[in-house]
């Protein structure tokens, strides 16, 4: 294949290889991807090199117990990672993990941060298990070996040679004298040396000339000439007179302070004297000018400057320690000095308000003018589009998305026809039926709520093997259950469940509770002694039921559940052996206010469960909080983690509640509406139409027995509210 003209051109003056040949098999283009590909995956230390260095170091007997871990770290580094990758990803998750935690005893901050921004959001069971896997896997090996095998994978990565490193070039080509003149524009004034050694002197000699670098005299530099000015004017008459470079370093500090025009006057007065009266009034009205143009220079620098200056001068000037001593220094000196000393101050002030404010964020501390004003330039560029009497900001502000909030009531009046003032009207379907003594009004039930993409039922065959124990005889969750599983199974988020009667919320409760249990179940034991579950249920009655339900769930993990109220009274032996605590909010109140005698057992508590949460409103809601702010005091002073669970059935004000409760509405709240119903709702509503009140009262009667007995008949059960002084009766 002959080359082109210009490439040929090229190639004339390197020792390049051509290659004439470029007419390869596709097959052979895969294979060398393959090998590309497999060199890659090879580089750094990967599952196959941790598998076989385990093999070569260890015994067989030991590399059972070995495996078991390493099946560990591959499950943690799946559930991190992700199922729907393939195996090549899941094993480089597990050596990431097996290197993050080889020589760390626990999941700390940066190994979170460092997983985080590797693989995004992840399940902390996983990563705490990873740890424990890893450490037990280290614990067989001195730290000899981990050096060898990190210094092994990094010389094989330092081996690695880089794309055209090993090609060789020529740089031979057609020398011109470097002593020629060249012209600039056809000036011979002003001309150009070729001369690299001339060029680099030149320019030793300019780079040695001490000046500072945040007060460099630039061209039209407004301080600059004023300072020059001012110096030359006022000061003739002084042998010994500060330089420009130091005068300009201390106005531009005080320029650039937060201090007011009037207390800045004061201080420029004081510093130059009544002869600097023009150029106080000058350096004030362009004060915004002079430190815009100085704005990314560094202080600290300057100081340095300044600081060595100083010591310089003393140096020269150093006298013996003894006796009296008398030092006598010239006015520039002085002026050196004092300009030390005011800097040497202002950053002492600087590290005392900066050690005082530490809850000032990070943001305000990077404070920059240039992008606060592009991005306020920004945004009147997009104010440019908006219409001016429009609603469409406000309803910006005010439509805030939760992921797990399902309710059709908040969202119909957040749509801008109930903004407008549109009513609310019945939907469609609604059947009506008059007669004298009554008005009827049907309201059918609402149609399910449709399943979106993200929805995948669980099985309980997916689950691990304490899942299984406490679902048997259960094929999957329902859908509510499903929606809550990720957060309520994985994650030790606080949460508040609000959804219909039926629908399954003691279930979600199970799945917090098996949460717990296998954070404290370490090589197939559960750590009983570690922990302590208290459910608070509002009733006895309800107590009791709650206790037979998690007792026969739990019997098969050796979990034991015993009711703690009024009426059913443990001894302190019987507490140490119980691991789920089922009890009333009195109750516990009584427990937690105690100082002594039951501390203990409220200390090792590590999850609360709040049933029928909206007692808060009730007679009964300032224990139920009393019981929530203790609990949370006692997470912010011993730093122990304490989870909270919320349940209810009917709750309007959730956000509220969430926040009482510490929920992140954007991960741990859930509300359920009616859509979400297992068996779906219709109403019917009676209206009496007498005005007469004994009349209206007979007649509200019969027209309750009427339809009491037709739905009787037709084999349904019936719950009847009678309420004498309403005209609607529901049922």
């Amino acid at each position: 294949m002959a080359l082109p003209r210009l490439t040929g051109a090229l190639r004339s003056f390197s020792n390049v290889t051509k290659q004439d040949n470029y007419n390869e098999e596709v097959a052979d283009l895969k294979i060398k991807r393959s090998k590309l590909h497999e060199q890659v995956l090879d580089l750094g230390l990967t599952w196959k090199k941790i598998i076989k260095f385990l093999n070569e170091k260890l015994e067989k007997s030991k590399m059972q117990s070995i495996n078991e871990d390493l099946k560990d770290i591959l499950h943690a580094a799946k559930q991190i990672v992700g199922t729907d990758n393939g195996r090549e990803a899941i094993e480089s998750g597990a050596a990431f993990l097996f290197m993050t935690f080889h020589l760390k005893d626990s999941v700390g901050h940066k190994e979170t941060k460092a997983i985080k921004q590797m693989f995004g959001p992840f399940p902390s069971s996983s990563a705490t298990a990873a740890c424990n896997a890893t450490n037990r896997i280290i614990s067989h090996f001195s730290q000899d070996d981990l050096t060898a095998l990190v210094q092994m994978t990094e010389k094989e990565h330092g081996d690695r040679v880089f794309f055209g490193k090993n090609l060789a070039f020529s740089f031979d080509m057609h020398d011109l004298d470097h002593f020629d003149e060249l012209p600039i524009n056809g000036e011979t004034q002003k001309t150009i040396s070729l001369d690299y050694k001339k060029f680099l002197n030149e320019h030793l000699q300019e780079a040695c000339t001490p000046e500072l670098k945040p007060v460099e005299k630039t061209n039209g530099s407004f301080l600059w000439c004023e300072v020059e000015k001012y110096l030359n004017s006022t000061l003739k008459e002084m042998t010994e007179v500060p330089r420009v470079e130091d005068l300009c370093c201390t106005l531009y500090d005080m320029l650039a302070s937060i201090k007011s025009g009037d207390e800045l006057q004061d201080e420029l007065f004081e510093l130059l004297g009544p002869e600097g009266l023009e150029l106080i009034e000058k350096l004030l009205q362009n004060r915004i000018t002079i430190v815009d143009r100085f704005l990314n220079s560094s202080n600290d620098h300057r100081f340095q400057a300044l600081q060595d200056n100083c010591k310089k001068i003393l140096g020269e000037n150093a006298k013996p320690n003894y006796g009296c001593q008398v030092t006598i220094q010239s006015e520039q000196e002085k002026q050196l000095m004092k300009q030390y000393r005011r800097e040497e101050k202002r950053i002492a002030r600087r590290e005392k308000k900066a050690g005082e404010d530490l809850e000032v964020s990070e943001g305000l501390m990077c404070f920059d003018p240039k992008e606060l004003r592009i991005q306020r330039e920004q945004a009147l560029l997009n104010a440019r589009s908006v219409p001016i009497l429009s609603r469409q900001r406000d309803a910006d502000v005010e439509k805030i998305h939760y992921p797990h909030v399902y309710d059709s009531q908040a969202e119909a009046m957040k749509t801008s026809a109930f903004i407008a003032g549109a009513k609310m009207i019945l939907p469609e379907g609604i059947q009506r039926e008059n007669n004298k003594l009554y008005e009827e009004v049907r309201i059918p039930y609402s149609e399910p709520m449709p399943l979106s993409f993200e929805e995948k039922p669980v099985y309980i065959q997916d689950l691990d093997e304490i899942g299984q124990l406490a679902f048997k005889g259960m094929k999957r969750l329902n859908r509510i259950q499903s929606i809550v599983f990720e957060t309520a199974y994985n994650t030790n988020e606080n949460m508040l469940i609000c959804a219909p009667t039926g629908a399954g919320k003691t279930n979600i409760a199970m799945l917090t509770v098996l949460h717990e249990i296998r954070q404290h179940f370490q090589q197939g034991v559960i750590k009983k002694n570690e922990f302590k579950i208290v459910y608070v249920a509002p009733m006895k009655a309800l107590a009791a039921e709650m206790t037979d339900y998690f007792s026969r769930r739990l019997e098969p993990l050796g979990i034991i559940v015993k009711e703690l109220t009024g009426d059913m009274q443990l001894s302190k032996s019987e507490i140490l052996r119980t691991q789920m605590l089922v009890t009333t909010p009195e109750k516990w109140d009584v427990v937690t206010r105690k100082s002594v005698g039951d501390v203990a057992l409220s200390q090792i508590v590590r999850l609360l469960i709040l049933d029928e949460v909206h007692l808060l409103h009730e007679d009964r809601g300032p224990v139920l909080e009393s019981i929530v702010a203790r609990t949370l005091r006692q997470v912010e002073s011993t730093q122990s983690m304490i989870r909270i669970l919320g349940l209810s059935a009917t709750l309007p004000n959730y956000l509220d509640v969430a926040t009482f409760l510490h929920v992140n509405p954007y991960i741990g709240l859930f509300f359920f509406d009616g859509r979400f119903r297992p068996v779906p709702l219709g109403q019917t509503f009676l209206g009496i139409k007498c005005a007469n009140k004994m009349q209206q009262l007979n007649n509200m009667d019969e027209v309750c027995y009427e339809n009491v007995l037709k739905q009787v008949k037709a084999g349904h059960q019936v719950h009847l509210f009678y309420l004498l002084l309403h005209l609607f009766i529901c049922f």
